[in-house]
Parts: structure tokens; C-alpha cells; sequence
């Protein structure tokens, strides 16, 4: 009696009814299937030490590019290549009855993607008599453009008589390159002097606009080179514009016509070492029958990527999404924001570490990183001047390439830059990546390391990761995939000893930099009072 009491008088004080005491379960995540062909690829090796495919393993590729490829010290292809150059040269002989399949690669970097879609263009166009623009190649950054119009040119050299070009706004203007791009003639309209274009969005985008005659009528190949750059829609109006350009970039309407005679349409082909797997983000590139092929390392759990919160693997993912060379070691150091800079210092020192790439967020960063280790390297007496150079935006294309040659023959230890060289750019000799600062996407990370342990060499990548972005870059390796990075410990007291010489590199860096300012200062006092007269 006491205790129903107790309810009544219970439900009284309460301004709502209660209707149950069931308890609400938490509804099961969805899971996402994708489309076959993305979750069904044709799977590549990653193992680039122990190669097996010899030049007779493509017999189709033409005798002068095999000797190129002799004259450039290879001996086997690489994996990526052995599945590609033969399937896309077998694609390509049926060009004139039907369309070919869409390609997308997802490989690790330094697995050879630029010669697999090289080779097969080349060995495609140079049976082709007259000059028409046929293959497009796309990049995301002018270093990137001129490292691929060189192996263009490198294998087209003495081998055939087809003719590439590079679209940059730096050397020539717009109407100067029109002028190798195009010629006019009275009796034949315009004419194409190229077989080949290698561009960024940007200069592709003028041409197009601006320069009449420009077409891609006659494409045949349309490459994506960093893919995954090219998959924001917001940002890439650009390709809407080669979509517009382009005679036929989607499947044509059903009729007797079309049923007679198929229309020519260019085959796409994207690469990337970190492919979007979002079916809308894929959508606007108009893909036909596309096909994946992709790299896998080996890992304790299933090839298929986990999720966020550590449940079963999503059925559908593809595998090699985020796949980096098996020869890559990775680690990470936790470290206070200030001790940073001293802590690199710790490691390079003590690990013997030579040809150095250190990624960190901003140009101001960089000269102030760059000074301040040549700082501790001078007040350090017991070891011989570590020499460190920056790379950025702030630093002309000649500078950066001197830089990045004397990187390769070992005569700088340590390149400190920006992002601009986390995508695809291919340095000599990277022996290890340092991470500066945590990256917030996967694919950032991805990239950035990327730059070692490339074509079957050793490498050694290394984030500094701050207590406080110890939590994101766990998030950052568990949307990677990556259970294999190991734990690099650096006590405060191993930095001890370098403590009145990083003292007095701050001083220095100061003083420096109070100088600078004053100069400015001066300037700009001058250039008022010249105005003012």
C-alpha cells in the first residue's frame, strides 16, 4: 500500500505522462554497397623488390620504348604497369567500333603510374600519321606538369613523331603558346601542331576560352593525374568546361543511327594514391563501364577498411584505398608544441638521418623552421653544420629546382616546405619524411609520406604529434587504415643538451627578424616621402 502510494504520488509531481518504460535501442549504422566495379577491382601487387615482370612480359609494347627503358637503368616493369600497359593498348585497338572503358588506379606513390599511362599513349599515337590532339593530360600543380611532360618527351625522343607540349603561365603567354598549339591555313581551317598537352586546370581553362581553334574534337585520352584534387565539384568548374568541349562525354541516345555507327569518345583514365570512394564525388567525372584497378598491403585485420568505431568491416569498400609502399616505416613522436624544433634537431643527430623532407603548414613557417635549425646547427659545436634549405611559394622555380638537385646528390641534409611538394612530385633519394605538424585528412597524411620508400627503396616517415592532436591523428590513421605506426620516444632529458644553443639560435632568429622589419620600415618611410614630394 505504502509503496503504490509512492507511484501515485510520483506520477503527481511529474508534468508528463508516462506511456512506457521500454528503453530506445540505438539504431544499426548503415551500411554503405558500392557499385561493382568499386568494390569488385582487379587487385595489384605492392611488393616492388621482388619484380617478375621482364620487358617479354608485354610483348605488345613497341622495341624503341623497351630500349628506352633499358637506357633508363629499368630491367622489369613495376606491377602497376605490367596489369595496365597491355590492357589499355588492348582497349585502344578497338577505339574505331566501340568505346573504351573508363580506368581509375589507386596505387601507392612511387609504384609507377606516370609510365602506365605513358607508354600505352605513346604506343597508341604513334602509328597515327597526322598531328591531332589526342591525349590530354591534367594535372593539379605546375611542378607536377613539367615532372610529366619530361617523361613524355624523354620516350617520345628519336622514337616517333608525335609532338607534346606543355601549357604553363609562366614562360609564355597565352598567345604564344597558341601559336605551337595551333596554326590556321586558308584552305583547311584550323590545324593542330600537337599530339600530346600536358597543363594544369587553370591554363587548359584559358585556352579553351580564349584561344579560338583550341579543340578536343579528336580526343582519345583524357588523363586525370591526382585524381582525387579533381573531385571537388564546387572547385572544378574546369572540368564541367572539358565536359562541354568534348563531342560526346556521356552515352548517347538510343536510335538506328547511333545503333550503326557508335560515336568516338576519349578514354578517362584517373590516378591516384588516395581515390574518393563517394559515388557522387565520382558522378560528375561521367565515367563509362569504369574499371578499378588497385594496390593492397597485407595487414593482421581484413584488407577491407574498418570503420570509425572499430565494428565489422564495411561490406563494399574497396580494398587499397589508402595504400602507401610496403617498404615504408612509420612513426610518431609525442612532443610539446615547443619542443619541436628541438626534437627534429634530436632526431636527425641521433638517428644519422641525410636527405631530409620536413612538411609544415605555411611559408612563414618555413623560413622560420629553416633559420632556426641552421641556428642550432651553427651553435653546435660538437657536430658538423647541418645544411638545411626551404622550398615555397616565397622561392623562385629556378631556386627550388637547384635546391631539389642538390637534395638528390646528397649536398643538402634537410628540405623544409609547404604541402606543394606532397603530391606526386618524384625527388631522388628521400630517405625519410618528417611531419610537422598533424595533418586532418588521411589523404594529406597519405600524400606527405608518400614522398619516401618509393619504386622498392626503404623509407622512414615520422609525425610530431603535439598531447593535444594526439586524439585527431588517431582518427587520421584509423579513416587510413594504418595499424602499423610504431611509437618513437624522445625524453625532455634527451634534449637537455642542446638547450643554451637552441637559446641562442632564438636570439639570433630575433634579432634577425626585428632587422628585417626595420628594413621594411625604412622602404616603406622612403616610398611615402617620394609620393608625399
Amino acid at each position: 500500500m505504502e509503496e503504490s502510494s509512492t507511484v501515485v504520488a510520483s506520477q503527481q509531481s511529474s508534468d508528463f505522462t508516462l506511456v512506457d518504460n521500454c528503453a530506445f535501442k540505438k539504431n544499426k549504422k548503415v551500411k554503405r554497397v558500392l557499385p561493382q566495379w568499386l568494390a569488385k577491382p582487379t587487385v595489384i601487387s605492392v611488393d616492388l623488390k621482388n619484380l617478375e615482370f621482364g620487358f617479354d612480359s608485354i610483348p605488345e609494347l613497341d622495341i624503341a620504348l623497351v630500349k628506352k627503358l633499358r637506357n633508363k637503368g629499368f630491367t622489369h616493369f613495376f606491377p602497376v604497369q605490367a596489369q595496365l600497359v597491355p590492357w589499355l593498348i588492348k582497349s585502344q585497338k578497338n577505339w574505331n567500333n566501340r568505346w573504351s572503358r573508363d580506368v581509375c588506379i589507386s596505387a601507392p606513390t612511387g609504384s609507377g603510374k606516370t609510365l602506365s599511362y605513358v607508354l600505352p599513349i605513346i604506343q597508341t599515337l604513334k602509328m597515327l600519321t597526322t598531328h591531332q590532339l589526342r591525349a590530354l593530360i591534367v594535372l593539379p600543380t605546375k611542378n607536377l606538369a613539367i615532372q610529366v611532360y619530361k617523361v613524355f618527351s624523354y620516350f617520345i625522343k628519336n622514337t616517333c613523331n608525335l609532338k607534346v607540349i606543355l601549357l604553363e603561365s609562366k614562360n609564355l603567354t597565352l598567345e604564344k603558346e597558341k601559336e605551337k598549339l595551333i596554326t590556321y591555313d586558308t584552305k583547311h581551317g584550323w590545324i593542330s601542331l600537337v599530339d600530346i598537352v600536358v597543363t594544369t586546370p587553370g591554363r587548359l581553362v584559358d585556352h579553351l576560352i580564349y584561344s579560338e581553334g583550341f579543340s578536343l574534337k579528336y580526343l582519345r585520352f583524357l588523363i586525370l593525374d591526382e585524381a582525387d584534387s579533381f573531385t571537388n565539384v564546387l572547385q572544378n568548374d574546369w572540368l564541367h568546361l572539358v565536359n562541354d568541349s568534348l563531342e560526346y562525354c556521356g552515352p548517347p541516345i538510343c536510335t538506328l543511327s547511333t545503333l550503326k555507327k557508335s560515336p568516338h569518345r576519349a578514354q578517362r583514365l584517373l590516378f591516384s594514391a588516395t581515390l574518393t570512394q563517394d559515388p557522387e564525388k565520382l558522378k560528375f567525372l561521367k565515367l563509362f563501364d569504369p574499371k578499378l584497378f588497385t594496390s593492397i598491403v597485407k595487414r593482421k585485420t581484413n584488407d577491407v577498411l574498418p570503420d570509425s568505431n572499430n565494428e565489422e568491416p564495411v561490406r563494399g569498400d574497396f580494398v587499397g584505398k589508402y595504400t602507401t609502399p610496403k617498404e615504408l616505416k612509420e612513426y610518431m613522436v609525442i612532443c610539446p608544441e615547443e619542443n619541436k624544433p628541438l626534437t627534429l634537431y634530436h632526431l636527425i643527430r641521433t638517428k644519422s638521418l641525410k636527405r631530409v623532407i620536413c612538411f609544415v603548414k605555411s611559408k612563414i613557417e618555413v623560413h622560420r623552421l629553416t633559420r632556426l635549425l641552421c641556428g642550432i646547427s651553427k651553435y653546435d659545436t660538437d657536430n658538423q653544420p647541418l645544411r638545411v634549405n626551404e622550398i615555397s611559394a616565397d622561392v623562385s622555380r629556378k631556386v627550388q629546382t637547384d635546391y631539389i638537385q642538390q637534395f638528390s646528390q646528397g649536398k643538402i641534409d634537410v628540405l623544409i616546405c609547404t604541402d606543394s611538394l606532397a603530391r606526386g612530385i618524384d625527388i631522388e633519394r628521400i630517405s625519410c619524411v618528417v611531419l610537422y605538424n598533424v595533418p586532418k585528412y588521411p589523404k594529406n597524411y597519405v600524400h606527405r609520406i608518400g614522398r619516401t620508400g618509393r619504386a622498392g627503396h626503404k623509407g622512414k616517415a615520422i609525425t610530431l604529434v603535439t598531447p593535444e592532436h594526439k586524439e585527431l591523428f588517431n582518427k587520421v590513421l584509423n579513416s587510413a587504415g594504418k595499424n602499423n605506426v610504431k611509437n618513437m620516444k624522445v625524453n625532455v632529458s634527451d634534449l637537455e643538451e642542446y638547450e643554451q644553443i637552441y637559446i641562442e639560435a632564438l636570439k639570433a632568429l630575433k634579432s634577425e627578424t626585428m632587422q628585417k622589419e626595420k628594413n621594411v620600415s625604412k622602404k616603406k618611410w622612403k616610398i611615402s616621402k617620394k609620393n608625399k614630394q
